[in-house]
């Protein structure tokens, strides 16, 4: 009986099999085709088990036999094979020795419509076009369309262990984009399709921060009935929980979050049973965890099991060649929301690049919008960039000011100043000679660099 029940399920799964199988013994008489082989080859069932493997070459159902091929070189063999109905297979025929003679005792050949697999591979190609795009959309509005050797690191170390099934710590100062590194790890990795789901772990209560985490059971005062609330570790079951501000998750869902890191379960607020759960955790944090848990603000424990990954984003003004790429973007997804169609002039992107940007990506967002909103034409200029940042014109600032507009080589450098000073000098004294006077050089010197720059003097 149990026999029995082994062939049967062996026959129910070389039916079930997409591939198609077909199969002789050693004089290449058919013993069995499965419903695939019928279909592909579009054989009458009844009219091909017990003929011989020649009589059907000869009727024209393909032009070359892998069993044939088998019987005659005794080794698997694969060829292409052109059938009657005027498909294309690769098929594979392996031979069955018998262990006493040695001789051939069965041939199982197999073989995979070309259309089928060529429709396949064009369904995975196109797929993997579609996951280049979103990659490259999502480097565009993430802040990861990068030029910074600094980001570009970075972006390599996300994309690296984006497909791991650990935790990761990411660690930045704010506005840098933690969270969409998150959101970046989690597309780029084989949990893309699953939820993604965040949580802010600065709550003024610790107990609603347990329950949205980890969900709330509880019972009726008869014990009859129970109350589930799911918890946001239920829900991105399969998929990444982001946690951020984990610095201010207090002790009590510290301790908790590393059980879950540990064991892989959980409990709920009030609840005893433990619930499984496979979300990948993702910590965010704009402070130092390392010195917070060494002072035992931070649970030890909990920082190592975070740190396993650490990702650390740096500050804008560390990554200075992506802001032009950065700043161009933003003013491409203005053009969208406004239906208008600017640019930065190079003035304006000199402006941008020397500015320290303590607000990092945000500030840098909310500049390039202002700017955006109060220029006119299609040129957002420099003196506008500098006003939105400074809070007042670039041409107030400058008044009575010698100054340089950008980090150049030292001659230009030296240039600059030499024309500003001298013309700057020469308003205020309306002469040469007490111009000369002032700045402590002949007359002579004064009159030669005004005339070397009376072209630059609108």
């Amino acid at each position: 009986m149990e026999k029995a029940l082994d062939e049967n399920i062996y026959k129910t799964i070389v039916e079930s099999l997409g591939v198609e199988i077909f199969v002789s013994d050693g004089e290449g008489n058919v013993l069995f085709v499965n419903p695939s082989s019928i279909e592909i080859n579009e054989l009458d069932v009844d009219n091909v088990v017990g003929r011989n493997v020649r009589e059907l070459l000869e009727d024209g159902y393909f032009e070359e036999s892998s069993t044939l091929k088998v019987l005659k070189e005794k080794k698997t063999v694969s060829i292409l094979q052109h059938l009657k109905n005027g498909k294309q297979v690769i098929a594979t025929g392996v031979p069955i020795f018998d262990e006493t003679s040695g001789k051939i005792r069965m041939v199982i050949s197999t073989s995979q419509d070309i259309a089928a697999v060529n429709e396949l591979l064009d369904t995975l190609n196109k797929q993997e076009e579609e996951i280049d795009l979103l990659k490259r959309q999502l480097q565009k509005t993430s802040g990861f369309d990068v030029a910074d050797p600094a980001s570009i690191r970075v972006k390599t170390a996300m994309e690296m262990v984006a497909s791991l099934d650990m935790p990761i710590l990411i660690s930045g100062e704010s506005g840098t984009g933690k969270h969409t590194a998150a959101r970046y790890v989690h597309y780029f990795g084989k949990r893309r399709e699953e939820h993604f789901i965040t949580v802010n772990c600065i709550s003024a209560d610790p107990d609603f921060l347990e329950q949205e985490i980890f969900g709330r059971e509880s019972r009726s005062e008869d014990g009859k009935s129970e109350l589930i609330i799911q918890g946001k570790l239920d829900m991105a079951n399969e998929g990444t929980l982001a946690l951020n501000n984990i610095s201010y998750m207090p002790p009590k869902i510290q301790s908790k979050l590393f059980e879950y890191l540990d064991t892989g379960k959980f409990t709920r607020a009030g609840g005893r049973r433990e619930v499984r759960s496979s979300a990948r955790i993702i910590a965010m944090t704009g402070m130092d965890l390392k010195a917070l848990s060494e002072t035992g603000m931070f649970m030890k424990a909990l920082y190592y099991k975070l740190n396993t990954i650490p990702i650390v984003i740096p500050p804008l003004r560390d990554r200075v060649k992506d802001i032009p790429y950065l700043a161009n973007e933003y003013v491409t997804r203005y053009n969208e929301k406004y239906k208008s169609k600017k640019v930065l002039n190079k003035d304006a992107l000199g402006k941008l690049t020397s500015h320290s940007w303590p607000g990092n990506l945000i500030e840098l967002d909310q500049v390039i919008e202002s700017a955006y909103v109060m220029t006119e034409g299609p040129v957002i200029r420099g003196e506008t960039i500098y006003s939105v940042i400074h809070g007042s014109s670039d041409s107030e600032t400058k008044k009575g000011s010698v100054y340089c507009e950008d980090i150049i080589p030292l001659k230009e450098a030296k240039r600059q100043l030499e024309e500003q000073l001298v013309k700057r000098a020469y308003e205020v004294y309306k002469t040469t000679a007490r111009t000369a006077q002032a700045l402590g050089v002949n007359q002579s010197t004064v009159s030669r660099i005004l005339s070397k720059y009376a072209d630059r003097s609108e």
